[in-house]
């Protein structure tokens, strides 16, 4: 009998874990489906992100996805350098920027760059010269801080500041002086020049044209200089034979006119000197050879043609003695 109910006993155990088993794989059955099933939902999930993406597998979209990090790297930089550059330029300054630069090619840009960064390493070469130079500066400033004879030096600059403020008194003395003189050399040169000049200036003005307003002889110089309309000063040496020449006639018809004002009457003898004279020169020096001509005896002797020619334009032909060798 206990040996039957031994057997009945392991024999129900047996069916108690049978059952249990049954249970257990119930369950791991229905487990498997729903893994199943959310395998493949999760399967449909990574396809629609490879879709979504545009990618072919895994290692395409993690291609992307390290394409995709660097990209926001680079706009975080991006959003630096733009607000650096708004700190430099200011909000103002943002448009004219912004149209600068999309009216610069590429390579213009590389070139300013290259430009920019030479121009840098200078500064930066320079920067650290100053750098240099300042601490050498601070050693000797505190070497003469400490050495026995700062309280000499100190005096030393002080006297030379005091004889600078002394001559810079005195120059500026001697530079109103200077001024004051100037003022009345020029003043003398263009309103107290003698009469004579004055004269010759009246017949270079007409002989010239209006192309020379006056003669002015600089005072303490021997020279003569000629004024332009626009007060350009020209030397007489600056001239052309032709302008030189108008030049000495007029100053001969003013010598001429100043002794006849003084009850002195020189005849005025000239001997060819209109040979160097274009047609125009010529016609405006008989001219004024006409209007000299009313006051003292006038000779004027000529071997030219052309000359004689615009002489009895002007003059009349009773006047004109034709001499021969012999005479």
């Amino acid at each position: 009998l206990k040996a039957w109910q031994a057997a009945r006993d392991r024999q129900l155990a047996r069916l108690e874990q049978l059952a249990r088993d049954g249970r257990q794989h119930a369950e791991l059955s229905r487990q498997s489906a729903l893994l199943s099933q959310q395998l493949e939902r999760t399967a449909a999930k990574r396809q629609e992100l490879l879709d979504a993406a545009g990618a072919d597998g895994e290692e395409a979209l993690r291609r992307l996805h390290r394409q995709y990090l660097r990209r926001q790297e680079l706009l975080g930089e991006l959003r630096q350098d733009e607000l650096a550059i708004r700190t430099l330029v200011g909000e103002a300054g943002m448009k004219p920027l912004d149209e600068r630069l999309a009216n610069v090619a590429g390579g213009e840009l590389e070139e300013e760059r290259t430009r920019l960064s030479e121009q840098r390493d200078a500064l930066r070469e320079r920067l650290e010269a100053c750098r240099e130079a300042k601490s050498r500066k601070r050693f000797e400033i505190e070497r003469l801080t400490e050495g026995g004879d700062h309280a000499d030096k100190l005096q030393q600059a002080e006297e030379r500041r005091t004889e600078l403020r002394r001559l810079m008194k005195r120059w500026a003395v001697v530079s109103m002086c200077g001024t004051l003189f100037a003022q009345t050399k020029r003043l003398y040169e263009h309103e107290k020049q003698p009469s004579v000049m004055q004269r010759a200036s009246k017949y270079f003005e007409k002989v010239t044209s209006g192309r020379f307003t006056r003669m002015i002889a600089p005072l303490g110089e021997q020279r003569v200089l000629a004024e332009r309309p626009n007060g350009e000063l020209l030397d007489a040496s600056a001239l052309s034979r032709g302008t030189a020449e108008q030049m000495y006639l007029c100053i001969r018809f003013a010598l001429a006119d100043e002794y006849a004002a003084s009850g002195v009457r020189l005849p005025l003898v000239i001997d060819d000197l209109f040979v160097n004279f274009d047609d125009e020169r010529l016609g405006y020096g008989i001219e004024l050879l006409q209007t000299v001509a009313e006051g003292p005896q006038l000779l004027l002797f000529t071997c030219h043609k052309h000359v004689l020619d615009a002489y009895v334009s002007r003059f009349s032909a009773a006047s004109v003695r034709h001499l021969s060798r012999k005479t």
